[in-house]
This record gives C-alpha cells, sequence and structure tokens, in this order.
C-alpha cells in the first residue's frame, strides 16, 4: 500500500506541476496581452506636458491600475521624463534595434513592453525620439499562483488520504477470504491430523501386541487383524471423503448426464431399510416418479447416502425418517426430516462445516464430513441444501436440484 500511495503521490505531484505551469503560462500571456493593448492605446498620443508625477496623475484620471506603470522617455536618456500609476523604479531601457517595434523586460516582480511613442517621430539616426514602457507589477499573479499551489496541495492530500482509506478498505476486503481460507486450512489440517490419529494408534497398539504376543490363540490373533482391518478401513473411508472434497472444491462435474433421481433415491432407500430396521426407525416416503437430473451418477448417490446416514445416526429407536421427493417449476425438492436430537440456532451455521459434528461424542461414527461433501455435491450440480432445526424436535435437510425437462430427459434416457 505504501508502494502504491508513493507512485499515486508522485503522478498527483507531477499532475499537480503541469497544471500550476499552464495556469502560470496562461496568467503571463493575458499579462503581456494586456500590456501590448495598453501601449498601442496610449502610443499615439503626445508626451505629456508635465513630468510632475502629481499633475500628470491628476490630468489622467482615467488611468487608475495600482498594479501598473507608464513611463515616458527621451531616445537619448534613461530616465523617465514622466510616469503615471504605481511608481517603481524599473531600471534602463533595451538597446535600440531597428528591427524590433516592441521590447519586452522582466524583472523578479514586474513584466514591462517598450515600444516607440509614434507620434513623436524619429531622430536624425533613426531611432524613435520619444519611448513609451507600460509594466504592471506580478504580485496579483504571484499571489493568485500561491492559492493555487494551496488549492492543489489540499487537493494532493484529500486525494492521497482517501485513497489511503480506499485502498485499505479494499486491502482488507481482498485479504479477509485469504485469512478465512488460512483459518479453514489450519483448523481442516488440525482436525484431519486428530481423526487420523485414532485409527493410526489401533494400528499401531494391534500391530505391536501380534509381535509381542507371538503365542496368543489364534482367536486373540483374530481379533487384532480385525481391529487392524477396521481402522484401516476407517482410515481409507477418511481419505476418500477428504480427496472427494479436493475435487468438489474446484465445482466440476466428470461427464454429467440425464439421470432420473427417484430411481436413485429408491435405491439408496433399498440399502438402508435393513438399517432403518435394526435401529426400530420408522422410514415413510413420498417420491414422485420421473424426476429428471444432468448429474454424476456417484456424487448423486454420496449426497442421498450421506443424507440418510446422518438421519439413520442422529435419530433414536421409535422415531421417525420422512423422506420426500417432488418437482416444483424449474427445481426438484428432496427433503430428508428426522425426529433426532436437533439443532440449536447457534450450531445451525456450522452444520456444512468439514469435521464439525453436533456433539462431541465420536462413538456414533463418521468423522463429520459427511455434511460437508453433501453441500459441496449440491453446489457442483447448481443446487443448494439448508437445514431447518429445533433441538429434541428433529432435524430437515432440504436439497434443491436444477430440473431437466420431462421429454428431452426421456429422450435422452431412452
Amino acid at each position: 500500500m505504501l508502494l502504491y500511495l508513493g507512485s499515486l503521490a508522485g503522478l498527483l505531484l507531477i499532475v499537480a506541476a503541469v497544471v500550476r505551469g499552464v495556469y502560470q503560462a496562461g496568467e503571463l500571456a493575458d499579462m503581456r496581452s494586456r500590456l501590448v493593448v495598453i501601449a498601442e492605446s496610449i502610443a499615439d498620443f503626445p508626451l505629456p506636458a508635465s513630468s510632475s508625477e502629481a499633475t500628470l496623475a491628476e490630468a489622467r484620471k482615467d488611468f487608475a491600475s495600482t498594479h501598473q506603470q507608464l513611463e515616458w522617455f527621451s531616445g537619448r536618456l534613461n530616465r523617465p521624463l514622466a510616469r503615471l500609476g504605481e511608481l517603481r523604479s524599473l531600471g534602463p531601457l533595451p538597446k535600440f534595434n531597428s528591427r524590433k517595434k516592441i521590447y519586452w523586460q522582466e524583472g523578479p516582480d514586474w513584466l514591462a513592453v517598450v515600444r516607440p511613442v509614434d507620434a513623436a517621430g524619429s531622430d536624425f539616426d533613426g531611432s524613435p525620439r520619444i519611448w513609451l514602457r507600460v509594466s504592471e507589477s506580478l504580485e496579483p499573479t504571484e499571489a493568485r499562483l500561491h492559492q493555487l499551489d494551496l488549492a492543489l496541495a489540499m487537493a494532493v492530500i484529500v486525494a492521497l488520504a482517501l485513497s489511503a482509506a480506499a485502498s485499505l478498505l479494499l486491502t482488507r476486503k481482498a485479504v479477509q477470504p485469504l485469512e478465512i481460507s488460512l483459518r479453514r486450512l489450519r483448523q481442516f489440517s488440525l482436525d484431519a491430523s486428530h481423526e487420523l490419529r485414532g485409527p493410526l494408534a489401533a494400528l499401531a497398539a494391534n500391530a505391536e501386541m501380534g509381535l509381542l504376543d507371538g503365542g496368543s490363540e489364534p482367536l486373540q490373533q483374530r481379533k487384532r487383524f480385525e481391529a487392524i482391518a477396521s481402522a484401516t478401513a476407517q482410515m481409507e473411508y477418511l481419505v476418500e471423503d477428504l480427496l472427494l472434497l479436493a475435487r468438489q472444491d474446484e465445482g466440476r462435474l466428470d461427464h454429467p448426464r440425464p439421470l432420473d433421481l427417484s430411481q436413485l433415491l429408491i435405491e439408496q432407500l433399498d440399502q438402508h431399510r435393513d438399517g432403518f430396521c435394526l435401529r426400530k426407525q420408522q422410514l415413510e416416503t413420498e417420491i414422485e416418479p420421473q424426476l429428471l437430473i444432468q448429474g454424476q451418477v456417484t456424487l448423486l448417490q454420496r449426497l442421498l447416502r450421506n443424507l440418510l446416514d446422518n438421519a439413520q445416526r442422529y435419530t433414536p429407536a421409535g422415531g421417525t425418517v420422512t423422506v420426500q421427493a417432488r418437482r416444483r417449476g424449474a427445481l426438484i425438492t428432496i427433503s430428508i426430516a428426522d425426529t433426532g436430537i436437533g439443532l440449536s440456532p447457534e450450531q445451525l451455521p456450522r452444520v456444512f462445516e468439514r469435521f464439525w459434528r453436533a456433539s462431541p461424542d465420536r462413538s456414533q461414527g463418521g468423522a463429520g464430513l459427511g455434511l460437508s461433501i453433501a453441500h459441496r455435491i449440491c453446489l457442483a450440480h447448481g443446487g443448494s441444501i439448508r437445514v431447518t432445526s429445533q433441538p429434541g424436535k428433529g432435524s430437515c435437510f432440504l436439497v434443491e436440484l436444477p430440473a431437466l425437462p420431462v421429454a428431452s430427459g426421456r429422450m435422452k434416457l431412452a
């Protein structure tokens, strides 16, 4: 940001210098034009009769400028014969040049034009007999330039302040997503390490016991190998979930095609019916036929399986899980409601976070990635998922996916 502000300050100073130079050049050009007009209008007048400034000023009340001076000179003298206006000493006249009719003189705080008085005629050597010098003070111009400098300085300061504030705000907005991503990555690393620690500890313990106790009974050894196999399967499942999340972060689908979501949902329900029976949970369904969408089979199967697993896991014995699927306009909606433990309002915003669980108790299984995966799959298919819940009354997950027209869907499926 400092580099940006320094570059902007340099650019603004260059612009301010250009503006000041253009303004100053314009002021000097106006002054030169004004002095030439005054000199031409007075050049035809004869030399004033009196050289007394007071008498001349009284006689020429029409010349009332407080920053201008008129001087008449003899061709052989550098001392003015008469003066009018704001009196100041400007020094001798420039050297005569027959090729010039107008001469310019400039001092630290004044500008003057010198020209011959035409009515006075010329000397024997061709030089004018009488010269007229019209000068004007640069103090008003310098005062205006000073005001312009102050205005430009204030404009530069205000522009830098506004740019600093805007750049700081934009920087914060630009960095905020990066900070959030870094925090999520850090939390993801901590959660993944924590989830992998348990299976790795079980693998190490059972392998070590198997090596130390070589004379154990076959049944005891079998239990150890079963524990190792279970831990390995848990790690494989976790790694698959992590890989799936990494792929879905890109938001791409591999070879999507028209699918009958009704059929996929019925197949997943058939696979879960035994689990509902073993847990003594009631399953109620209402599924419309021919719910066609464009998608990827494996991902949609995973979406439905994760939602059904979640409802089954958090619904107590004797509870009810209700599954509904219907078409509403251009969308297909799937709702999976349970009568489980429910979620508090503080927990709802975190439902789809990776590794987050409503209960810290890990005895129910799972790594806390199912709902996060479901959320990413919905986004990849151009849909959405949301949840409503009440503590002690259960939760309802609503999935909305874009539908395919029935006619085109049937033709492609055929």
